[in-house]
C-alpha cells in the first residue's frame, strides 16, 4: 500500500507496542451508552436462551437489540462452546485473542472456562507471553501464532497453516478462523461499550507482560495464486450460495446456516443505510487487505450511488476530502477498531450524536463480521468470482 493510506499505522503501532507494558481496555470506566435496564419480552427471551454461554452482562447488553442478538449469538455459541476444535485448543485461541484485543472482559470469561478444563495459572500466563514462551509444544505454539497472525495481518502464514493443517481437517480450520474473529468482535463490544465484568469472575489480563505479537503485517495474499481449501462444486444455481466464498465455507450445512444468519442481518436487517453499510464493509476490506470482499462490496457501494471518487475516498480513509460527516466518523471508527479494538472517545462521542444506539451496535457487528470473513477468505485462499474482474483493488493494494 502506498504511504498515503493509513493502514501503515498498524505496522508502526505494532513496533511501538512491542516495547510497552499496557493496561487493559475499559477497566472500571463508566459505560458509554445509557441502555435501558428493563428488557422487552424478546430481549428477555435472548437472555434466557443464551444463559448457558456465560457472558451474562454482554448478553444482557446485546438483548437490548434482540434482532441483532438473535442473529449473532447462535453462531457465537457454536464457535465458543461446540465447534470442531478440541476444547483446550479453543481456549488457547480465545484467550490469546482476548489478550491481543486487550479485553479484560473476554479474558475473564474464557479464563474461567479454561480453568475448568484444567489450565493452570502458569499456562494462563504463558498464553499472554505468546507462542515464543517456553513450554508449548509445536502445535499449541502454532495455535497461538495463528491468533497473532490473524490479529496483525488478517492472514495465517504458510508455515503456521502447514503445521495446523497437518492435524486439523477443513472444518476445524474454518472454525479456528471464524472463532478468532468472533472473539475479537465480542472484545470490541466489551471494550467499546465498557461492559462490566461479572463479580464472580476473578481473572484479569495478566499484568507486567509486554504487548508483543509474534507476527508482522506482510499483506501476503493468495489471490491469483492458489487455494488452501478448494470450493465445493458449483450447483448451477444463482445467488450468494454459488459464489467461491460460500462454496468454500459451506461444508457443514447446520453450522453454515448459523454463520449465514449473521451475514443476513448485515445484508438485510441492519439499521445502517445501504450506502453506509457498504462503506464500513469496504473500509474493513481495505484494512484487512481482503480483495474478495472489496470486489463484492465496492460493486455494492456503486449500486447505492457511490461514484469512482466516493470509492477512492474509502481507500484513503477519514482524511479524504469530500466525505460527509457521517462517512468521516464511520471511516475513523473502522480504523480505530482495526488498529486498537477501541474507538477513541472523541470519535465515539461524535458517533453517538449522529447515530442511534442500534446503529452503533450494527457498526460494531458489521466490522466484526467482515473482519472474521476476511480472516477466513484471506487464509483459505478464496479466489475472486468471475464477475469481480472490474472491481479489483487498485494495483497498490494487491
Amino acid at each position: 500500500m502506498n504511504a498515503g493510506i493509513p493502514i501503515t499505522r498498524r505496522s508502526i503501532a505494532i513496533l511501538l507496542f512491542s516495547a510497552l507494558v499496557w493496561a487493559p481496555l475499559c477497566g472500571s470506566a463508566a459505560p458509554r451508552l445509557a441502555l435501558s435496564t428493563s428488557l422487552e419480552e424478546a430481549g428477555r427471551a435472548v437472555v434466557e436462551r443464551f444463559a448457558g454461554l456465560g457472558m451474562r452482562n454482554a448478553i444482557t447488553t446485546y438483548a437490548s437489540y434482540p434482532e441483532l442478538a438473535s442473529a449473532m449469538l447462535p453462531y457465537t455459541e457454536f464457535l465458543l462452546e461446540q465447534s470442531t476444535l478440541p476444547a483446550r485448543h479453543r481456549e488457547l485461541l480465545w484467550l490469546r485473542t482476548a489478550w491481543l484485543a486487550r479485553s479484560d472482559y473476554m479474558w475473564a470469561q474464557r479464563a474461567a472456562v479454561a480453568r475448568k478444563l484444567g489450565l493452570s495459572d502458569a499456562e494462563l500466563h504463558r498464553i499472554a507471553w505468546g507462542a515464543e514462551a517456553p513450554g508449548w509444544d509445536l502445535f499449541e505454539a502454532a495455535l497461538l501464532r495463528a491468533a497473532d497472525e490473524l490479529h496483525v495481518d488478517a492472514f495465517i502464514s504458510d508455515a503456521t497453516w502447514k503445521t495446523l493443517a497437518a492435524r486439523y481437517d477443513e472444518n476445524q480450520m474454518i472454525d479456528l478462523l471464524y472463532g478468532v474473529g468472533e472473539i475479537t468482535m465480542h472484545a470490541d463490544y466489551a471494550n467499546n461499550l465498557r461492559i462490566a465484568i461479572e463479580p464472580e469472575l476473578a481473572d484479569r489480563l495478566p499484568a507486567g507482560i509486554s504487548y508483543a505479537p509474534s507476527a508482522t503485517q506482510t499483506n501476503a495474499r493468495l489471490v491469483d495464486r492458489s487455494t488452501r481449501i478448494a470450493p465445493l462444486p458449483a450447483t448451477g444455481e444463482g445467488g450468494l450460495g454459488n459464489t467461491n466464498a460460500f462454496r468454500t465455507f459451506g461444508r457443514n450445512p447446520p453450522v453454515d446456516a448459523l454463520r449465514t444468519a449473521q451475514g443476513n442481518h448485515v445484508r438485510g436487517a441492519t439499521t445502517l443505510t445501504p450506502r453506509l453499510r457498504q462503506l464500513v464493509i469496504m473500509r474493513t476490506a481495505v484494512l484487512t487487505r481482503s480483495e474478495y470482499e472489496w470486489a463484492a462490496h465496492s460493486r455494492g457501494g456503486r449500486q447505492t450511488g457511490m461514484d469512482d471518487a466516493a470509492v477512492a475516498r474509502v481507500i484513503v480513509g477519514a482524511t479524504a476530502q469530500g466525505n460527509t460527516l457521517q462517512e468521516t466518523l464511520l471511516l475513523s471508527a473502522v480504523d480505530d477498531l482495526m488498529r486498537d479494538n477501541l474507538i477513541d472517545d472523541a470519535t465515539w462521542d461524535a458517533l453517538a450524536e449522529e447515530f442511534s444506539i442500534r446503529q452503533l451496535f450494527d457498526l460494531l457487528f458489521t466490522v466484526g463480521a467482515f473482519r472474521s470473513a476476511a480472516y477466513a477468505i484471506n487464509s483459505t485462499g478464496v479466489q475472486l468470482d468471475d464477475n469481480m474482474g472490474d472491481f479489483r483493488f487498485p494495483p497498490e493494494l494487491r
